[in-house]
């Protein structure tokens, strides 16, 4: 049976996850304008993002991207990672766990 769920319905928690189990992980990621998560990895998972609504520049290791809302971005957990709201904004944050195929 499939787990639905309403992604505008998490509004209240800024880095809520979307369903109760985590395979995979789903996250729905609100912040502010201006607001900027530090530095981190997730080296266990490939990883998508999608922006929902808003600006954002997403830090890939040393390269910076300029995401809008609609823009997805699938990149490797096992870099340094640093969103950096550019205006109020909310992104939906997929953690596919690597496979060794």
């Amino acid at each position: 049976m499939p787990e639905i769920t309403s992604v505008d319905s998490l509004e209240s928690t800024p880095h809520a996850e979307v369903f109760d189990t985590d395979a995979p992980r789903t996250v729905r990621l609100q912040l502010e304008a201006d607001e900027r998560m530090p530095k981190h990895r997730h080296p266990e998972s490939n990883v998508v993002l999608y922006v929902l609504e808003g600006t954002l520049a997403l830090t890939l290791g040393d390269d910076s991207y300029d995401l809008e809302a609609g823009d997805v971005v699938r990149f490797d957990g096992d870099q340094d990672i640093s969103p950096h709201a550019r205006t109020e904004c909310a992104s939906l944050l997929v953690f596919a766990p690597k496979t060794d195929s």
